[in-house]
């Protein structure tokens, strides 16, 4: 799964402007639908009998986003292998205990990520550097997915 841009949206939505779910263009109206404020039912246009191959489209398209967490964290468990280097990598688990080296992660309520059943496992994602109050907007953490060599992470 890639990301969803609102682009490939709107590209499947009716692109009439009627404005009836509340938004100036279809355009925005897609925009909304990708970050998680709007949803397809929002749109009368789309339940028309003509429209209803681009709904069905739409509707798998928007599951991607909606299978992402609140905090657009995704694992692909079908990628996943379980070889535990997000585990290692990860500077929030580090900081909790060394013992998390190896992959199994601890225990402990306080690591982001561990191997569980041979795939990695969120465990508490709000210990995330990339969702602390004070992270960089500029250049969010991304080291599990960049220590990922099967693409099994994502931040939608």
């Amino acid at each position: 799964m890639t990301k969803v841009s609102p682009l490939e949206v709107h590209k499947l939505l009716p692109r009439t402007n009627c404005k009836k779910c509340g938004n100036a263009s279809c355009m925005a109206f897609a925009v909304k639908l990708v970050s998680g404020k709007a949803y397809l039912d929002e749109c009368p246009t789309i339940n028309e009998a003509r429209y209803l191959r681009q709904k069905l489209a739409l509707k798998e398209l928007i599951s991607k986003v909606l299978a992402a967490t609140p905090t657009k964290f995704v694992i692909h468990e079908e990628r996943c292998t379980g070889c535990g280097n997000c585990v290692d990598a990860c500077p929030a688990n580090v900081a909790v205990s060394l013992e998390v080296s190896g992959g199994k992660g601890s225990a402990s309520k306080d690591v982001v990520l561990k191997i569980e059943d041979g795939v990695v496992k969120v465990v508490n994602v709000k210990a995330c550097r990339r969702f602390e109050e004070d992270a960089s907007e500029s250049r969010p953490c991304s080291v599990c997915v960049d220590s990922c060599p099967y693409k099994a992470i994502e931040f939608m």
